[in-house]
């Protein structure tokens, strides 16, 4: 191991990370025909108890109204609750 690199406990791996979501919304929108990308997530500090979403995509606010890019932001939260940044 490198020793910049910071190594992750066994619980914590398999948890889903910021680049999965940014990757799996990109993928989405391009599938869509959507020239939308992207480029980081705004996960917050801690894992919700609730299990709602702790991330949310800055670069789409105000574009929540659209229907499309609603429904792909709703199918991500539903598919990736919790991540890590």
């Amino acid at each position: 191991m490198k020793s910049e690199e910071v190594p992750v406990s066994d619980d914590l791996q398999g948890i889903p990370t910021a680049a999965d979501v940014i990757a799996h919304l990109n993928e989405r929108f391009d599938k869509r025909g959507l020239a939308i990308r992207v480029t980081g997530i705004a996960v917050l500090p801690y894992v919700n108890p609730m299990w709602m979403s702790n991330w949310e995509a800055p670069e789409l606010a105000g574009l929540e109204n659209d229907e499309i890019i609603a429904e792909e932001l709703r199918e991500a939260r539903w598919e990736f609750p919790q991540i890590l940044d």
